[in-house]
């Protein structure tokens, strides 16, 4: 039976997320040396964890710096099914769709008994979102671990990964399912 994973926000190649070393924007998310250093952690751990057969869910922002390089990333990652949520950065993905399983705006799904909306973007100006009053879990990235989770929402990035598991890495839906029971 394959597992399920959902992850966002892995910039591949974005020099100002990777660092304060390197980025010249604030001073990066996280603490990696080198844009090379990150991209192969990423990739290392995106791989320990999701297997061939899996199933991944990624709610966007897959890579920044040269958006022909999405290919090269997409080949690195052992997964065949992912299903791509469109982030801010990825308004070339279009191109690639053949790389992906899928490619939407957004997506609302069952799994595991539980109603799913997942997108990039949270929704906590206008904390709704389809099916919330009847429970669904509201899943998102574009955040970095920036602003705290609202009611049944929660950001899914590898930066709250990291802050959780101590690890840049996706979660797995039976993860987010027992945190959410604690909200």
């Amino acid at each position: 039976m394959s597992n399920i994973w959902i992850s966002s926000d892995w910039h591949f190649s974005h020099t100002n997320i990777t660092g304060p070393k390197v980025s010249r924007w604030k001073s990066g998310y996280r603490d990696f040396d080198t844009t090379h250093d990150m991209n192969k952690t990423l990739t290392e751990t995106i791989n320990k964890y999701v297997k061939e057969d899996d199933i991944l869910y990624f709610l966007g922002d897959f890579c920044f710096g040269g958006h022909n390089k999405t290919p090269m990333y997409r080949n690195l990652l052992n997964c065949k099914t992912i299903h791509f949520i469109k982030g801010n950065h990825d308004n070339h993905i279009n191109l690639y769709k053949d790389s992906f399983t899928s490619v939407n705006d957004r997506w609302s799904v069952e799994l595991h008994g539980q109603g799913f909306y997942f997108s990039h973007y949270p929704n906590h100006k206008e904390p709704y979102w389809p099916g919330r009053h009847k429970g669904v879990i509201h899943l998102y990235g574009h955040t970095h671990n920036t602003i705290p989770n609202f009611a049944k929402s929660m950001d899914i990035g590898v930066d709250p990964a990291y802050r959780i598991f101590g690890e840049y890495r996706p979660f797995n839906i039976k993860e987010i399912i027992s945190i959410m029971e604690d909200t």
